[in-house]
């Protein structure tokens, strides 16, 4: 028994000491690989990606979604938002849906982000459910007249406008000019 406990005691040492090597030498390889190929190289990217894995593993949640952040602005001003990787947009919202609550700011733009990559990408119903989710958060966390949430309903009008459904894009546009309109009257704007 004594044996086994020391076995297993060593297993659980040698994996630190794995996880703690692996980790030094992304971060490592990171520097070098910026130092060679510039910041915005898109194996910095992926490099990036992994660093935030390794991050959310370690339950550093704030410095997971940093990385995940700049290996997605890294993808996008290379490769654009028609050939992103939406998968590091997804493993950034499942941390702030697990970490910080399904309404947390971070979600709406999480939501967003998805909602603006499927649009590029021309899938546009997909883009409607990421942005109607953003929406139905905003309409639950602002007042019905926040600018955010005209912003939201003329992103809708204009999906729906691609779509050719115009009569779904006239009711969203009508939605955020009502709001700006009222705005405007009240002289009362607030922005985000």
């Amino acid at each position: 028994q004594l044996n086994i406990i020391k076995n297993n005691r060593n297993m659980v040492i040698l994996i630190i000491l794995i996880y703690v090597i692996v980790w030094e030498l992304l971060i490592k390889m990171k520097e070098n690989m910026i130092n060679k190929l510039g910041s915005d190289h898109i194996d910095v990217a992926i490099l990036c990606n992994n660093l935030g894995i390794v991050y959310e593993y370690k339950k550093e949640y704030n410095v997971a979604i940093e990385y995940y952040e700049k290996s997605l602005n890294i993808k996008l001003n290379k490769l654009g938002y028609n050939q992103i990787d939406v998968i590091a947009l997804y493993n950034v919202l499942n941390i702030i849906l697990n970490k910080l609550g399904p309404d947390h700011i971070y979600i709406i733009i999480s939501y967003n982000n998805l909602g603006i990559a499927y649009e590029n990408k021309g899938e546009y119903d997909r883009a409607i459910e990421y942005y109607e989710k953003s929406l139905k958060i905003k309409l639950n966390k602002f007042r019905y007249d926040h600018i955010d949430i005209a912003i939201s309903y003329n992103k809708l009008g204009m999906i729906y406008q691609n779509k050719r459904e115009y009569d779904k894009a006239i009711e969203y546009y009508e939605k955020a000019l009502k709001i700006i309109l009222d705005k405007l009257r009240s002289d009362n704007i607030e922005f985000p």
